[in-house]
């Protein structure tokens, strides 16, 4: 059987071995409280303190604003709207940036576990996606207080929340079986990663506003400026990332904004295409992983 044929099996792979995929998910978030004073409270503490150097910083010190198009609507405090809408880029960015920072070198790091004949390696990258949307469940329900809170109320579009979740895993899963794969061939895909990640994020719409991009393009006259932010624009048409901020960002619109359907759809096909494509590459090499490592 093909590889691209193998790669189907992968949800019924990780239900078969679910005791031991969450015993590793269990170990890793154990260990990251394991000694600490506040212990599990960090999780929490973490986003609430971030939330507010959100606020103090980008809304009210350096009073940074965005389109009424794109902003979370609710509360008639710009400084709350720009907070949720800095935050709704940055939580999903940080569990892709954290998930594919870390699986990257997962494989690498147990290596005593592939020479195990019997143990499936797929759990690897599958585990460290998992623990890191852990924290970014938390984060977002941390979020979600927040918007109780200011807003009097969740927005409607929260219902389609399970749908988003599980695209936006099934896509960091798949890119993480790629980079955890090729890394045990070549080391420098570790090191490389922040690089790329860094060039990414600049590219996607976490801390900026995209329809700012075009306004300014519009508004400088400059033909130049103007292709540039025409190719802005056309690139995160086509960039996950921003489709995913764009759809978490329609969630929280409170119904003023028409959901973005097209853009979901879009995402359901990056998100089938990559796990399915980077299992299926991860099968291919996983052959080879005893030797190499």
């Amino acid at each position: 059987m093909s590889p691209l044929r193998d790669a189907l099996r992968l949800p019924v792979l990780l239900v078969e071995y679910r005791e031991l995929l969450m015993s590793f998910v269990k170990r890793e978030l154990r260990a990251r409280i394991e000694g600490s004073i506040l212990g599990r409270l960090w999780p929490v503490l973490q986003p609430v303190v971030l939330f507010a150097i959100y606020y103090l910083v980008f809304a009210q010190i350096l009073k940074i604003g965005f389109s009424d198009e794109l902003a979370p609507h609710g509360p008639e405090n710009t400084g709350w709207r720009s907070t949720f809408y800095l935050i709704t880029g940055i939580l999903p960015w940080t569990a892709l940036a954290e998930s594919l920072g870390r699986g990257s070198g997962v494989v690498l790091e147990n290596a005593n576990l592939i020479k195990k004949i019997a143990f499936p390696s797929e759990l690897l990258p599958a585990y460290q996606v998992i623990v890191y949307h852990v924290y970014f469940l938390v984060g977002f329900a941390v979020l979600l207080v927040l918007e109780a809170i200011v807003n009097g109320g969740l927005p409607t579009g929260l219902v389609l929340f399970p749908l988003v979740l599980l695209l936006q895993m099934m896509f960091i899963t798949g890119l993480t079986m790629v980079l955890s794969a090729a890394n045990v061939f070549v080391r420098d895909v570790m090191q490389a990663v922040p690089i790329v990640l860094t060039f990414w994020m600049f590219t996607t719409p976490v801390f900026y506003d995209p329809i700012a991009i075009q306004v300014a393009g519009e508004a400088s006259g400059n033909a130049d400026a103007l292709a540039w932010a025409e190719l802005a624009w056309t690139a995160m048409a086509y960039n996950p990332m921003a489709l995913l901020l764009g759809i978490y960002r329609a969630i929280f619109s409170y119904g003023l904004v028409p959901f973005p359907w097209a853009a979901l759809t879009k995402l359901a096909v990056y998100a089938v295409v990559m796990l399915w494509l980077g299992y299926a590459w991860f099968l291919r090499c996983k052959g080879r992983f005893a030797d190499e490592v």
